[in-house]
């Protein structure tokens, strides 16, 4: 691998901030017209990075034939470049960073992928402590890849009709966990900073997401009707990026929806403190300010509360389940609580929380013998 280390701040650009030193790759490669050209890349945070750039390059530069003979690793350099203007910035991360689960069979040819091959996969994923569901997530990207050869380059893959997902039929689905009412009022009264009060209020009585909760600025916020606006989502996490704004991943997601007087009134405490900040603006980050507020900052927040109130411990996106539960709890109907949590089809809603309307069901019978 061509891959240097560059320490001369003169040469490392200022969008990369205080990095004491980047790496770039310098390689040869033969165009399609047969001419020899040498490639210098821009800087990169680690090695690592300017390595894989580097592959990708290489395998666009020379437009080498993807053939039976063609590597699994191959094929990846391949599907990657292939799918990176095609889906959103963070379903792209998700693949790439799937690839590292297919090490295993990497160096495999496509004419040779068999049947053992498969099975030795499949167990060592197996060997991960992963839910069955999540092996089956890493299952369709490796079908999805395999796919791609297939229908892009017209590869004969038989193998594909004979791989089967994976199955654990002992497998207890883990019960969903939420906050009541009352145990989010002892959540919430070991808080003391508003901003958090605020966040985590959002997130229990309006249901966002973390990334919809993440993204708002206070253009989105309407104190006179007391409602908020969904219009994107916030992607963290992301390889050599902190965060991207993205739309929302459906028209469904888009909405504005009505907010708790008590809620209104603390986020215009918050907003009336800002403003006394020269250079405020409603652009701002509702929760975080210039910048949004890091995930691992609200996780520890979290823990920090539950180990305070005594509470069980349940994910941010729980807070989510816990709105749903409360809208429930009140006499709201499944197409409403859609509406609420933005989802495009009533069916999801129900598939999640169908088991809520239990006693709904119960008293609909009692109803019927009275």
């Amino acid at each position: 691998m061509a891959v240097f280390k560059e320490t001369n701040k003169k040469k490392i650009p200022k969008k990369l901030g205080s990095v004491k030193q980047c790496w770039y790759y310098s390689c040869y490669y033969t165009d399609v017209y047969g001419n020899r050209k040498r490639k210098k890349s821009k800087m990169y945070t680690s090695q690592k990075e300017a390595e894989e750039e580097e592959k990708h390059f290489l395998v666009k530069a020379s437009e080498t034939p993807i053939t039976k003979k063609t590597t699994i690793k191959d094929l990846e350099l391949s599907y990657s470049e292939y799918q990176k203007d095609k889906v959103r910035i963070s379903t792209y991360n998700s693949i790439i960073s799937s690839f590292k689960y297919f090490d295993i069979i990497e160096n495999v040819k496509i004419e040779d992928l068999n049947i053992n091959h498969i099975n030795s996969w499949k167990e060592y994923i197996n060997s991960f402590n992963f839910k069955t569901g999540y092996k089956n997530t890493i299952y369709k990207r490796l079908r999805s890849l395999l796919n791609y050869g297939k229908k892009i380059y017209d590869l004969n893959i038989p193998i594909l009709n004979k791989i089967t997902n994976f199955t654990n039929p002992n497998e207890i689905k883990p019960e969903m966990l939420f906050y009541t009412k009352e145990e989010f009022d002892k959540f919430i009264s070991c808080e003391e900073d508003l901003k958090w009060i605020c966040f985590f209020s959002t997130l229990f009585y309006c249901g966002l997401r973390q990334g919809e909760a993440l993204a708002l600025n206070w253009n989105d916020i309407d104190f006179e009707n007391h409602t908020i606006k969904i219009t994107k989502n916030l992607v963290n996490r992301l390889k050599g990026i902190n965060y991207v704004i993205l739309p929302p991943k459906t028209k469904g997601s888009i909405r504005t929806i009505p907010m708790p007087l008590s809620l209104s009134e603390k986020l215009k405490t918050m907003y009336s403190g800002l403003k006394k900040y020269k250079n405020f603006s409603n652009d701002w980050f509702v929760f975080g300010e210039i910048f949004p507020l890091p995930t691992t900052t609200i996780q520890k927040r979290r823990d920090k509360l539950v180990e305070l109130s005594g509470v069980k411990r349940i994910r941010i996106h729980d807070f989510r389940h816990s709105c749903a539960s409360l809208l429930i709890s009140k006499g709201a109907n499944i197409t409403l609580v859609a509406r609420y949590l933005g989802h495009d089809d009533i069916s999801t809603t129900l598939n999640t929380y169908s088991h809520f309307y239990k006693n709904d069901l119960t008293n609909l019978i009692n109803n019927i013998d009275n």
